[in-house]
């Protein structure tokens, strides 16, 4: 993966966040007894995105080639490939549950193998790519709870498994960016699955918890139980989003509505806000400097917040994964905008807390911040043994997993099960 010198260091990994906002790399190194290490991060404005997906590879090609150069040059390594988030509108979970006979009388690894497979071949679709394949419990001759079936006897083996997929177009353009930016990638992590492995404890993970990412262009929601993702969503709405609705709400230029977000923003109403005035900057040359009530900005913000989390609130009711959390973790750049977790817990009538990154060494004081867990979770999973049934970069043929379907007739089914089981 990395050349320095004329030496290779396996235990090192480049990992590259492709946010609509910012675009953010860290470079770590496994400390024996240690844990992982950073030696070197870069940090770029992102352009070219909407949404998480490219629309201009240009500008967007640009960002991570200057994100990369700065970590490279930190830590002193040439990095070869990468491991890339992905967040888009078109993520889903998918669940299944499968079960197949088999002939040996023993669950071994070939056992597992197929009745994975054949899983991978029922959920695959030509118009979408699976990035996650997640076994949650196995089962043999329907006893179920199953953590691990290799050794067991019986005839019959099952597994529930939790599928992760996401549109194969924006995959593509995102693959192409990242192999013009002369970087081959390793493996894709959907964003609330990272940032849930950035800041959740492993206590929250196992008793239940929903992560909120909130991103400059889309919000994520992420759900974890028995140490398990069970479920992922998207919502095509972030930060710039609110500072579009101030900027319309104030008339006021976008830099400047950021600005103002950042220094006066709130999701909370306070006592003297009709008294302090907010000053904004003129759209023309011209125009004179105005001033706003306070209250008017936070009333612009919390109608998009509250908005927010009420779509978010509603996707999850109709997943039917609620009852398997009672805590809620905000992270992302928009969960440090002030009143956002009162008005989380008011929306969900549940306890929120402000997630932060953790769980590596070197990091500095900016990539502590929310908005730096999807990359610091991309990190940790990256070193991990994630015990997912599929590795390494998606398949954005959309044909790969497919072919494992039997082909037709019944010969060659009989084929097949005589090849799987002797």
């Amino acid at each position: 993966m990395f050349n320095k010198g004329n030496s290779k260091n396996i235990d090192t990994i480049a990992v590259v966040d492709i946010g609509s906002s910012k675009i953010a790399c860290l470079i770590g190194q496994r400390e024996p007894s240690l844990g992982i290490k950073i030696i070197g991060s870069g940090i770029s404005v992102s352009h070219g995105l909407k949404c998480g997906a490219v629309v201009d590879m240009e500008a967007a090609e640009k960002g991570i080639r200057s994100a990369v150069a700065y970590a490279e040059k930190k830590a002193s390594v040439t990095v070869q490939s990468v491991h890339v988030n992905v967040s888009i509108k078109s993520i889903r979970s998918k669940n299944l549950s499968v079960q197949t006979e088999f002939a040996t009388g023993i669950v071994n690894d070939g056992s597992c193998k197929r009745v994975l497979d054949y899983s991978l071949a029922e959920i695959s679709q030509p118009e979408n790519t699976i990035l996650h394949a997640i076994p949650l419990n196995w089962s043999v001759d329907d006893e179920r709870g199953i953590l691990d079936p290799r050794g067991m006897f019986g005839n019959r083996l099952g597994v529930d498994m939790h599928y992760v997929t996401a549109g194969i177009g924006p995959l593509r353009n995102l693959a192409h960016c990242v192999e013009r930016s002369h970087l081959n990638m390793s493996t894709v992590m959907v964003s609330p699955y990272a940032a849930g492995i950035g800041v959740l404890t492993s206590d929250e993970r196992d008793l239940g918890v929903a992560l909120i990412d909130m991103g400059g262009g889309i919000t994520t929601v992420s759900i974890f139980h028995d140490n398990n993702l069970i479920n992922v969503d998207a919502l095509p709405i972030g930060g710039k989003n609110v500072t579009l609705d101030i900027a319309r709400g104030l008339t006021t230029p976008l830099e400047a509505a950021e600005r103002i977000k950042r220094v006066y923003g709130s999701a909370l109403h306070g006592s003297d806000d009709d008294s302090v005035m907010i000053p904004c900057p003129p759209m023309g040359a011209q125009d004179e400097l105005s001033y706003h009530p306070h209250e008017l900005l936070t009333s612009i913000i919390r109608s998009r917040v509250e908005e927010t989390f009420e779509i978010l609130k509603e996707k999850i009711w109709n997943s039917g994964q609620e009852v398997n959390f009672r805590r809620i973790v905000l992270t992302g750049g928009g969960s440090q905008l002030n009143g956002v977790r009162e008005l989380a817990e008011y929306v969900f009538n549940k306890k929120v807390r402000i997630g932060l990154p953790h769980g590596v060494m070197g990091l500095s004081e900016a990539t502590s911040e929310p908005e730096f867990s999807v990359v610091v979770g991309l990190l940790k999973h990256a070193f991990d043994e994630a015990g997912e049934a599929i590795s390494g970069p998606p398949d954005l043929s959309g044909q790969k997993y497919r072919k494992k379907r039997y082909i037709g007739n019944p010969l060659g089914k009989a084929l097949y099960w005589l090849k799987e089981n002797f």
